[in-house]
């Protein structure tokens, strides 16, 4: 492997199954022996987590994915990073934004971190009904304060603290399906004798910086928010 490098690797996706993801049906080639639907999965790896995640976050990121009609048999055209996307568009028949060429814009929160179980690097994306599960996340994060040795408070970063991903049931007007629940979990010095946290840390770090200087990528090959992997408009 030692011509392999950092771009030559794409950091797997953590996902929701609905009743629609194809991992949960036996006739697709994406099935996962076991799978049902509120499970969480590993679509990189094929793992399952039926008692959820424990996550450490690393980085946050906000993208702006094009997707062409379902029908056009297209699917993915364009990942934006500039919110003014959303400026030139109008609301489809299903309140999505649309574009004058015909394609919308899912606005997507996206977690990238690390799966302490397994220590593992993965990302969360999250679109649609579940962004207000990003923003609540991002609320408990930057909630975490921290005092110097002069008494002066900081907030801490993103991968000060651990958290429990797992699902729950949610329904609205246009049907049934299972969201993201996110829970605190241990702080990053609570986990001395549980594992070696410090090497934890650093690895945070690394992939920090990494992911800001865009020497990693995420797996967008089956990030397809219309096929409803991710939860109801």
């Amino acid at each position: 492997l030692e011509q392999v490098t950092a771009e030559d690797i794409l950091v797997p996706r953590l996902a929701v199954l609905q009743a629609l993801s194809p991992q949960v049906n036996k006739r697709k080639s994406e099935y996962i022996e076991g799978a049902e639907v509120g499970t969480i999965a590993d679509l990189g790896t094929g793992e399952l987590y039926p008692d959820g995640v424990w996550f450490l976050p690393v980085y946050y990121r906000k993208d702006y994915i094009e997707w062409a009609p379902r029908d056009s048999g297209k699917g993915l055209v364009n990942i934006h990073t500039d919110p003014r996307i959303l400026d030139g568009c109008s609301r489809d028949d299903r309140n999505r934004p649309t574009l004058s060429n015909g394609n919308y814009i899912a606005e997507t929160a996206q977690f990238f971190g690390i799966d302490i179980n397994n220590n593992k690097l993965c990302y969360v994306p999250m679109t649609s009904t579940q962004l207000k599960k990003a923003r609540r996340w991002n609320t408990l994060a930057s909630g975490e304060k921290l005092k110097r040795a002069d008494g002066s408070e900081f907030t801490a970063p993103l991968f000060y603290r651990t958290y429990h991903l797992t699902t729950a049931e949610e329904s609205n007007n246009d049907g049934d399906w299972f969201g993201w629940k996110v829970e605190r979990g241990a702080a990053l010095p609570e986990l001395d004798g549980v594992c070696d946290w410090r090497d934890l840390k650093a690895r945070a770090i690394e992939f920090h910086s990494s992911l800001v200087a865009g020497e990693v990528k995420a797996d967008t090959s089956s990030l397809d928010e219309d096929k409803s992997s991710e939860g109801a408009m």
